[in-house]
């Protein structure tokens, strides 16, 4: 099945939509390896967004560009309050 084209409009407003959530964040780098960050939406911009890493002592933040999220090359996954 083919996917449905997404335009970056659409992106920017889902991820807006996503500021100051708690998130799962898979980074995909390439060659089977994926990394995995818990985190939050910290602020939205014309060209990137950027993510605060929680948990993680290596890694304090995280600046993606939008077209990462359309290639998959970044999932944000928000988490449910229960």
């Amino acid at each position: 099945m083919r996917k449905r084209a997404v335009s970056i409009e659409e992106i920017k407003s889902d991820v807006a939509s996503l500021v100051g959530q708690k998130l799962k964040i898979s980074v995909n780098k390439g060659r089977k390896k994926v990394v995995k960050y818990d985190g939050e939406l910290s602020g939205v911009y014309p060209s990137v967004f950027v993510l605060k890493i929680t948990g993680d002592k290596t890694i304090n933040s995280l600046s993606c560009s939008y077209s990462d999220v359309i290639c998959g090359d970044i999932k944000l996954k928000g988490e449910n309050k229960k």
